[in-house]
């Protein structure tokens, strides 16, 4: 959806030794590039990057709103709570 203008990674996800979870970062952080965005690795031996690895370890800033796919169940749900607000 080309929304994440700003991407942020703690550099564990880049040393994991899980294969598929550093290519599944190393393709996110390639694709938010590609689009303009920006993305910025923490280290988590700074306070920042400790605070970051605690909340799963990355992040992103949006561009704009990002609203669920649709699907059959849950939509009407789903736009009444957005009328309330």
């Amino acid at each position: 959806m080309k929304a994440v203008q700003k991407l942020l990674i703690c550099d564990f996800l880049f040393r994991s030794k899980n294969f598929d979870k550093r290519r599944e970062i190393n393709k996110l952080y390639e694709e938010v590039k590609k689009y303009n965005g920006e993305a910025v690795i923490f280290s988590t031996l700074h306070p920042s990057g400790e605070k970051l690895k605690n909340i799963t370890g990355i992040a992103a800033i949006l561009r704009h709103d990002v609203l669920p796919e649709e699907n059959e169940e849950g939509d009407d749900e789903f736009e009444e709570n957005i009328e309330k607000k």
